[in-house]
């Protein structure tokens, strides 16, 4: 007993409390059990913060890939299943599993508080043959459109899911997530609104020496069908010249000049470039009887030299109406929307210009030259920073050895550089580079989807659809809407 009673007396003090370190040992083991119970929360916990990322991360890249499918699409419109061929490749070349549901509507103008479909834009706009299901705002209408050939959709929805494995939530007992439907809406055209975005731009084409016969007739074919793609009513067109044409032609307005004299812009804003087509939504014939068409198809060889800031210049202060133009005889347009002022400047070559002492500034008028070929480029892209001051959109377009040749005559790429600093900074404000090699084919397939507004041809073949990108590129024709709930 006396032994028993020392052993206690070490554990238990005179007032019955438990003592200190014993206390202190059993709660250490708690705690240790208790953190081998949490580990496997924990790693769960882990596992799932991981993986949800994941699944953030692919939710995201699912809706780009909806997006692009449906902006590449839309173009094949009116053509449905085209356009559903279309969709599908664009989403399988971003996963090859994704199975998109395409579906069409016709998008077209509200009549406002109203909330109803303006049916004065059916079937012109778009025709889905019956109203019937219409969603509406107080600012657009989205009908449901068959698709069959019989009518016209003017815009197209594509819609995916995906499952996406699960890395580390597997342990868990969860092996996977979805990332929900995720859907984009392009609509080609007005979209709901009366009429599309107001233009006046001027064409300026080279038509030197140095491009042969075969590459200005591809040139010339290219904008024509770019004209095409154009809305006349609202889209006024002029056609300028490097060289310049003769201030009295005889029968072709764009006939060159066999000296520094003469117009630039030989051809005046026009309206009248194409006629209504045979049934809505078809591709509009070219109106013949046009002075723009009539320029074009009689755009003859010039002998003059290749120059760059003056027809520039001379562009920019007829958009601006600095020098005088046409546009007070057209029709005012039906817009609240100003017009945008934009050049589409095409050349072939380094430059081969006379010493003429002029002013870099729009608002001075005259020419400006040099027979040095780096002050020249220097000129261009001083004359067209001036411009874009002013509000012009300039898109440039670099032809055989304009992507090939320095200013100065040499091998290298300084008239192309000289290029895109003249155009105009891009959708997200980022300046126009010439980044990639126009020399070789994979690097002007490069140059011409990296989104600015220089590009770059090797000859006519590959001149033609340019123009008609650079059309879309100042007024693009498709974009990402929102369906109406």
């Amino acid at each position: 007993m006396r032994n028993l009673k020392k052993g206690l007396s070490r554990t238990v003090d005179p007032q019955g409390k438990v003592d200190r370190k014993s206390r202190e040992f059993r709660e250490r083991g708690a705690a240790s059990v208790f953190l081998v119970l949490m580990i496997p929360v924990l790693f769960g916990a882990l596992a799932v913060a991981l993986d949800f990322g994941k699944l953030v991360y692919q939710q995201q890249q699912l809706s780009n890939a909806m997006d692009a499918s449906a902006l590449a699409a839309v173009h094949e419109l009116p053509n449905p299943v085209a356009a559903e061929t279309t969709a599908k490749k664009f989403a399988t070349l971003n996963d090859p599993q994704a199975a998109p549901v395409v579906t069409f509507w016709c998008i077209v103008a509200s009549s406002g508080a109203g909330r109803t479909v303006a049916t004065g834009q059916i079937p012109g706009v778009c025709d889905p043959g019956t109203t019937a299901g219409a969603r509406c705002t107080e600012t657009i209408c989205a009908i449901p459109c068959p698709k069959t050939s019989d009518r016209k959709c003017n815009s197209v929805t594509v819609t995916d899911d995906k499952d996406v494995p699960f890395d580390f939530a597997p342990v868990i007992g969860i092996n996977s997530g979805n990332t929900g439907a995720q859907s984009a809406t392009a609509c080609n055209g007005s979209c709901g609104a009366l009429s599309p975005n107001p233009m006046d731009v001027a064409l300026v084409a080279d038509r030197t020496g140095s491009m042969t016969d075969t590459n200005r007739d591809k040139m010339i074919a290219g904008i024509k069908k770019t004209l095409q793609t154009m809305t006349k009513e609202q889209q006024y067109v002029a056609l300028g010249t490097i060289h310049r044409s003769k201030s009295a032609p005889g029968t072709c307005i764009t006939e060159p000049s066999g000296n520094n004299t003469g117009p630039w812009i030989p051809v005046p804003f026009s309206n009248n470039y194409t006629l209504n087509p045979a049934t809505p939504g078809a591709t509009p014939p070219l109106n013949t009887t046009s002075t723009l068409y009539q320029g074009l198809d009689c755009l003859n060889s010039s002998s003059g030299g290749t120059y760059l800031a003056a027809p520039m210049k001379a562009a920019a202060r007829y958009v601006l109406g600095e020098d005088a133009n046409n546009l007070g005889s057209l029709p005012v347009r039906p817009t609240s929307t100003p017009a945008k002022k934009a050049i589409i400047f095409e050349t072939d070559g380094q430059p081969n210009e006379a010493n003429i002492a002029g002013s870099r500034l729009i608002k001075t008028a005259g020419d400006i030259g040099s027979s040095n070929g780096n002050t020249a480029c220097d000129n261009l892209t001083a004359v067209a920073g001036n411009a874009k001051d002013l509000d012009v959109l300039i898109v440039t377009v670099a032809f055989g050895d304009a992507g090939t040749k320095n200013c100065d005559g040499s091998n290298g790429n300084g008239v192309a550089r000289a290029l895109a600093a003249s155009a105009s900074k891009d959708a997200s404000g980022n300046v126009s580079q010439a980044n990639y090699d126009c020399a070789t084919l994979n690097g002007r397939i490069a140059e011409n989807r990296d989104g600015d507004f220089f590009f770059c041809a090797a000859d006519g073949d590959e001149l033609g659809p340019i123009f008609t990108a650079a059309i879309n590129a100042i007024s693009p024709n498709s974009h990402l809407i929102r369906i109406p709930d």
